[in-house]
């Protein structure tokens, strides 16, 4: 098998061709994504048409696999498929099939996940795109006395009634790159530890504004059977909600460490 990974002009992603998994994955084959996948932040497979089996496979080549969470602050209440019940179906017709907010999966658990695998099942005809951010370039951005400020700071992430809530440094350290990290999303993240309300609401919405700015990004519109593998560890994403009542219907695998 020989893959061909493409890399996007943008701040992250490429595309990977000529990846067959009709005979099953080989230890070489895995190394070579793991490696892309690190180097790249998101690999997207145009038309690969992962049936459940395949999701499943490629998806624990990376780690364990759940549905959301692996614990008990599973929020979503939501549709799953899978021997397991390890992947999740989002459906846009449902309430919860839509997020509209720039967001990290599931940063309210205690250890959050490292990655996802998403498959689209139905697309619209138009609409329906998915952005990606790049939040080591959304770090090495902030001014000097920022990233002093917010090094060594927790923040709370989650919502309470609705999922867990957990703190999270605000600056990881990746654990295979070794590089920094921008830890806090729109969607989940709610105080920083230790600062009052006014000055943890301030401090965070610039933060926000700051991670989602289009020179982090990259922007993929869907086809039938596409598919996007990204490390949760260091972006966050964005699904558009933009195209009305028309049918969207995704798989996705939530990848843990083993």
């Amino acid at each position: 098998m020989t893959l061909t990974i493409t890399p996007r002009p943008q701040a992250l992603g490429a595309t990977v061709t000529g990846l067959d998994l009709s005979g099953g994955l080989t230890d070489e084959t895995v190394a070579e994504l793991h490696a892309a996948w690190l180097e790249h932040l998101v690999l997207f497979f145009p038309r690969i048409d992962l049936d459940l089996d395949q999701h499943i496979e490629l998806g624990s080549k990376f780690g364990r696999l759940a549905a959301t969470t692996t614990g008990d602050d599973d929020y979503r209440g939501q549709q799953t498929t899978g021997p397991n019940g390890e992947v999740l179906v989002l459906d846009a017709s449902k309430p919860q099939g839509r997020a509209n907010a720039w967001h990290t999966d599931v940063t309210f658990a205690e250890i959050p996940p490292k990655g996802s695998l998403l498959a689209m099942q139905i697309c619209p005809a138009k609409g329906g795109d998915t952005l990606w951010s790049n939040q080591y370039a959304a770090y090495e951005a902030l001014s000097p006395a920022l990233k002093d400020m917010i090094d060594g700071l927790d923040a709370m992430h989650g919502r309470p009634g609705l999922t867990g809530l957990n703190p999270h440094p605000m600056v990881t350290v990746h654990p295979e790159t070794g590089r920094k990290a921008l830890f806090v999303n729109r969607g989940w993240t709610t105080s920083i530890v230790g600062m009052g309300q006014n000055e943890s609401v301030g401090v965070l919405a610039a933060l926000f504004n700051h991670a989602e700015k289009p020179e982090f990004n990259t922007r993929w519109t869907w086809t039938p059977g596409d598919a996007a593998l990204w490390d949760n560890r260091c972006t966050m994403h964005y699904a558009v909600n933009d195209y009305e009542e028309a049918p969207r219907i995704l798989h996705r695998v939530t990848i843990y460490d083993r």
